[in-house]
């Protein structure tokens, strides 16, 4: 029989794991539901079709430059959908999006949340009964992380998601917290 002792300063790893990863899923929610109504993608389709994208066009200003002083055109975006075009206005920092193409960015930043929050939590509280100090940062920095890959997902205004990847050490961190769970605190319950 193995005893596991919780060490006194725990409330850490739990504000990590059970209170600022979920709030990062409400984050994510939140941003998902408004790009969904801004795209006017109806429920209870997960995504925006290819033609939704092509149709549901609007530039979005991700800059100081108002879009009114750009002059970039109605139909060219930066998107896997359209063609590629510059803008010719000088000093632009314009980064027009498809709404359509922005909201399949918001749920996709979300459906890989969910996919990698619940192991995360796990994690995180494992490694943290023998490292706490370690698991915290380690979870507030996966936070951090997830953050960066949901913001530059869905506002970069890169093609194709492509601002996820300034987020996407978060693998690195959540490979240390299972590694931490499962060579640090697991190898010592096995019992043969």
């Amino acid at each position: 029989m193995v005893a596991i002792i919780v060490p006194g300063n725990y409330g850490a790893v739990i504000a990590v794991a059970l209170g600022a990863i979920p709030v990062l899923g409400f984050v994510h929610g939140i941003v998902t539901g408004k790009q969904r109504k801004a795209a006017h993608v109806p429920y209870p389709h997960s995504y925006a079709t290819v033609e939704q994208c092509k149709e549901n066009v609007r530039t979005i200003d991700s800059g100081p430059t108002s879009a009114s002083l750009c002059s970039i055109s109605f139909l060219s975006v930066h998107s896997p959908y359209l063609p590629q075009t510059q803008c010719s206005h000088m000093n632009c920092t314009h980064n027009p999006k498809p709404l359509a193409d922005k909201f399949n960015c918001a749920q996709r930043a979300h459906a890989n949340f969910l996919e990698n929050a619940p192991q995360t939590m796990l994690f995180t509280l494992v490694a943290g009964l023998k490292y706490p100090e370690l698991a915290a940062g380690l979870g507030a920095l996966w936070v951090f992380f997830r953050a960066l890959f949901l913001h530059g997902y869905v506002f970069s205004g890169k093609a194709q998601g492509k601002g996820r990847m300034r987020g996407s050490f978060f693998w690195l961190v959540q490979g240390a917290l299972w590694g931490l769970s499962v060579f640090g605190v697991g190898r010592e319950l096995l019992d043969f």
